[in-house]
């Protein structure tokens, strides 16, 4: 039987899958270099970029890049190379090593014994994902004497620089890829430490400065009192504002009493899997039965700590969405729910604040559970199945525990916002009316318990709250008091007084709302007349649904039932004298123009042609309207419609348009109208003015009249 050999051939091509395609944004290439200088036991890192610019533009269908680099430098530990060690070949070109099953190098670094972060050995690669060339240049071991960059002789650390190239390395070949040396190969340098350079870039922007220090300390759970990142602006001089900032906490702001942590207790080992050696926390009276501080699964246990709670506010952005997940002080994932599916109680402020920092150092242990993108864990896993299932537990129980905490904050934050309590006690002053006071914080409690905290945010929303809160209060009461005076047995006479107390003060406070919400339609609407594009559909529109912008005492509580009969006969009897549709104030059909708005107030019937603001009327728009006036004339004078003009006597046309351009018969036709009255034209600027100033005088006396029956009580 003939032997066969059998060869497996790794592409270079695989680089590109396992590094260079994980990695498209800048925080994220630069996260990994910085996991390297961690590990290397660096006590400081610097990176210096172009903050806030893009590295590369577009011009013509082409790429073109703008000279820019981006430099991370630390005070590590180097790699070593001379003739008889080469720790650059070993251990960084060497892609796909795991350090941790090195026995050179270990789980641990050398000098602060840190738990190293790397262990793919895949990271190295990360900066392909937005440039084409990288320059390593690393310094390590004892001090020799040697020649610096400029030629002299002096004592300092040998100098490694080789230069990697993106092209190269992914060409399709098998063969090795051997990286050209840099100019400061072979030099010496005063001290350890490794430099990262990174040119030729892709179509990437750097972050704002700030926004990239809150990335990195995102991605970072390191506080430590030997180590630090230090970001600087490379557009900016060395002083000026926004130059430098050093990377701090991720900080969060936790709303008071929500807050839970999971500890390890005083004495235990950093490393122990004894479930007795962790602890729970949470605020004072809040339970905690269910939470625990880990999970077992297969007889061992492994442990979470860290902390879970409430944001103060709801999520600004993804950095601080739901619980991150740390293995070694880098972060691993980031969850909203562990995946648990809706309906849970509590479910939409846990979506919405639920945050967290928890650490398992265990997630790469013996198991990989890490995603090499580090995006998320791989939940399928029997491990990772039983962490998603401690995680879900722990969804539910915050659900559920932390819902009061969380109305009764959003209680104080209306109070605080709105000033309920002061609002209340001016609107219903003095001992009389301290059972309206006492509803009316009631309803406004309830309205601020069901709202959304981002509501808040919106001043109109808060006073929109608060003045159905005085509107409520007042109709509320007044039901328990009809209810205690049907109940009253005695001093019957006294309950109805109270009746009728109460009534006003309900009947006033309902004036008032009225009042201010038709002041902000007005608003509302010399918003829209202001607005360019605005079609005279929609004025129409707003006329029909508001006739008391005309006229406040335009303002049926009840439909007419003989208008509406009158206005369906109209229109069958203009399409008989006309030929044509006659469309009024039927805005179903967003392709079809209104002819004008029907109404009616009292024994008046009303027709209302409204133009747009600045537009004067026309010959052909006055002949339009004096055949509407002729046809309507004609039609009430019809035998047939007695019962029409004994009911509709009066017949006026009202035009809103902010001038004329009539000449001859046309304006002869107006200036007879206007003389006797049948027809009044006010332009927008009164016609706006006019009916502000008529409800903020209904406003005024409604505010007077509240005062006095205050007083009378």
């Amino acid at each position: 039987m003939a032997n066969h050999k059998y060869v497996m051939t790794i592409s270079r091509l695989t680089v590109d899958k396992l590094g260079v395609k994980l990695y498209d944004r800048v925080s994220a290439v630069i996260a990994e270099i910085v996991a390297n200088s961690y590990d290397a036991d660096a006590t400081e890192v610097t990176i210096t970029a172009p903050m806030g610019e893009a590295l590369a533009q577009k011009s013509g269908g082409e790429l073109i890049d703008r000279n820019f680099s981006i430099v991370v430098t630390d005070n590590g530990s180097g790699m070593l190379v001379n003739e008889n060690v080469n720790e650059a070949n070993d251990f960084y070109l060497k892609v796909g090593s795991e350090r941790r099953k090195d026995s050179r190098r270990g789980e641990k670094s050398k000098t602060f014994g840190r738990e190293v972060m790397g262990r793919k050995g895949v990271g190295k690669l990360a900066p392909f994902g937005v440039c084409e060339q990288i320059d390593v240049i690393t310094s390590s071991g004892n001090k020799i004497t040697g020649k610096d960059e400029k030629g002299k002789v002096v004592k300092g650390r040998m100098t490694s620089h080789f230069i990697l190239d993106r092209a190269a390395i992914l060409s399709e070949t098998d063969e090795p890829y051997y990286p050209k040396a840099g100019s400061l190969d072979g030099k010496v340098r005063p001290a350890c430490g490794t430099t990262i350079r990174m040119t030729k870039f892709d179509y990437r922007r750097v972050p704002q400065i700030a926004d990239f220090e809150r990335q990195m300390a995102q991605r970072f759970g390191l506080p430590s009192a030997n180590w630090r990142i230090v970001l600087r602006d490379s557009q900016k001089k060395p002083g000026a504002p926004g130059f430098e900032r050093v990377v701090g906490d991720f900080e969060i702001k936790i709303k008071p009493g929500t807050r839970i942590t999971f500890e390890r207790v005083s004495g235990a080992t950093a490393d122990s899997r004894n479930e007795t050696d962790y602890v729970t926390k949470g605020p004072p009276g809040m339970s905690l039965d269910g939470l625990l501080t880990g999970f077992t699964c297969e007889g061992k246990f492994y442990p979470l700590t860290g902390w879970i709670g409430y944001a103060k506010d709801p999520y600004k952005d993804d950095l601080m969405a739901g619980v991150r997940i740390y293995c070694r002080g880098k972060i691993a994932a980031q969850t909203a729910v562990f995946n648990l599916k809706a309906g849970f109680t509590g479910e939409h402020d846990v979506r919405s604040y639920f945050i967290g920092e928890l650490h398992a150092n265990w997630l790469d242990e013996v198991v990989d559970l890490i995603r090499t993108d580090r995006q998320d864990i791989l939940w399928s896993h029997e491990l990772g199945q039983a962490f998603q299932a401690w995680g879900q537990n722990l969804v539910r129980v915050i659900g559920r525990i932390t819902r009061e905490p969380m109305r009764k904050s959003a209680w104080e934050r209306f109070k605080d916002l709105s000033k309920i309590e002061t609002r209340v006690q001016e609107a219903f002053p003095g001992s009389a009316l301290k059972d309206i006071r006492d509803q009316t914080m009631d309803m406004a409690e309830t309205i601020a318990r069901s709202a959304r905290a981002d509501e808040f945010d919106d001043p109109q929303t808060v006073e929109s709250f608060v003045q159905l809160s005085l509107l409520l209060g007042p109709h509320i009461t007044l039901d328990t008091k009809l209810r205690e005076a049907a109940e009253a047995k005695g001093n019957s006479l006294a309950a109805v007084s109270e009746v009728l107390k109460t009534a006003r003060i309900a009947e006033l406070a309902s004036f008032g709302r009225i009042a201010i919400d038709r002041v902000r339609v007005i608003e509302t609407l010399e918003k829209l007349k202001d607005a360019s594009g605005t079609l005279e559909s929609a004025f129409q529109k707003l006329l029909t649904e508001a006739p008391w912008l005309i006229n406040p005492g335009w303002a049926p509580i009840t439909s007419n039932e003989t208008f509406e009969t009158v206005k369906e006969e109209f229109k069958k009897f203009y399409k008989k004298q006309t030929g044509e549709d006659l469309n009024i104030g039927d805005f179903s059909d967003p392709k079809k123009q209104p002819d004008f708005v029907l109404s009616s107030l009292d024994d008046t019937i009303q027709i209302i042609e409204i133009k747009k603001p600045g537009h004067k009327l026309t010959d052909q728009e006055m002949g339009r309207i004096g055949n509407y006036y002729a046809i309507m004339c004609d039609f009430l004078d019809e035998p047939g419609n007695a019962e029409f003009r004994s009911k509709f006597p009066n017949f006026r046309i009202t035009l809103v348009c902010d001038g004329i351009k009539l000449f001859g018969q046309s304006r002869a036709a107006y200036d007879g109208l206007k003389s006797n009255k049948t027809l009044e034209h006010i332009n927008w600027g009164v016609f706006l003015a006019k009916t502000r100033q008529m409800h903020e005088a209904f406003l005024k006396e409604a505010k007077r009249q509240r005062k006095l029956a205050n007083k009378s009580n």
